[in-house]
């Protein structure tokens, strides 16, 4: 087998393996009115997404400070005003972006490799040799 197909299919697994540990990166707890629990595993934080009732299906999210859960919108204000000035909030959301950006820039360059392995497969494929090229004179 040629290197570069060895080296394409082995970017091809690295890429959908990539992205299928992006898929377990949520673990949805229970959902209790308009909050939802939810626990990344790649940081083991646990987050508040908070459903407003009039808003079109976007939520806000906000880490937990701590273990206690959190059953109505006057405790979920107390909570982010409680950390807000601590600046956790700003640290929590720049390491969850972080892995996040981390994340989408590997996988972009794995695929970008990929495309350009393709291309350079293609190109070799079509790019007639001189040795066929001198077979075609010969035969005419």
């Amino acid at each position: 087998m040629d290197k570069r197909k060895v080296m394409l299919f082995a970017l091809t697994i690295i890429i959908v393996l990539l992205n299928v540990l992006e898929s377990f990166r949520w673990n949805y707890n229970n959902f209790e009115g308009d909050i939802r629990y939810k626990t990344d595993r790649w940081t083991n934080k646990v987050w508040v997404e908070f459903y407003a009732p009039l808003a079109s299906g976007s939520a806000m999210e906000f880490p937990l400070l701590s273990n206690s859960e959190i059953n109505s919108y006057p405790q979920l204000e107390s909570h982010v005003e409680k950390i807000a000035m601590s600046g956790y909030l700003v640290s929590e959301w720049l390491k969850r972006m972080k892995l996040t950006y981390l994340y989408y820039g590997i996988n972009s360059f794995l695929i970008i490799i990929l495309l350009l392995l393709l291309a350079m497969i293609t190109r070799t494929r079509k790019r007639p040799t001189r040795k066929s090229v001198l077979n075609s004179l010969c035969m005419i």
